[in-house]
């Protein structure tokens, strides 16, 4: 008898909710507050030809002078694929410039660079387009810096 009363108390408790009402159909016309646009006319051009013609006051014209613009500075700085030493990664800059110094007074061939990719150091030295190379000085650096790790990264020819 007293377990009824809770296992009834339990099934009305657990009675579905009645259905959420709709609300009634909104319409609104908004059209005479968007702004009125010149209807811009395009020149088709056939994709054999060289020649770009912008769309004046259009997007698509800017977009196309930046894509423009990156390629050919990617064309003008040649990468290859190689490996760099990193020594340090973390986010303590006084580390950083300690490993920094300690890289340069030990491994000066190696011309050791910080870089600062938010919110990390890096301590990268080295530039290797041969990996038996990069793995012979690999493992002196990590017999100094144990927590060393020999990265493969995009190098610049350009590079001084």
């Amino acid at each position: 008898m007293r377990y009824c009363g809770i296992v009834i108390a339990l099934l009305v408790a657990c009675k579905a909710a009645p259905p959420a009402t709709t609300l009634p159909n909104y319409e609104e016309d908004l059209s005479v507050h968007r702004p009125k646009m010149d209807s811009v006319i395009v020149e088709n051009t056939s994709p054999q030809t060289e020649e770009f013609k912008p769309l004046v006051g259009h997007i698509k014209a800017e977009l196309d002078s930046i894509v423009r613009v990156s390629v050919a500075q990617n064309k003008e700085e040649k990468l290859v694929e190689g490996f760099v030493i990193q020594v340090y990664n973390g986010n303590s800059r006084d580390r950083a410039n300690e490993v920094w110094r300690q890289m340069d007074e030990n491994f000066t061939d190696l011309s050791p660079k910080i870089s600062y990719h938010q919110p990390n150091f890096r301590v990268k030295a080295g530039r290797f387009t041969d990996r038996l190379k990069a793995q012979r000085i690999f493992q002196k650096v990590k017999e100094e810096f144990p927590k060393a790790l020999l990265v493969p990264e995009r190098l610049s020819m350009n590079y001084e």
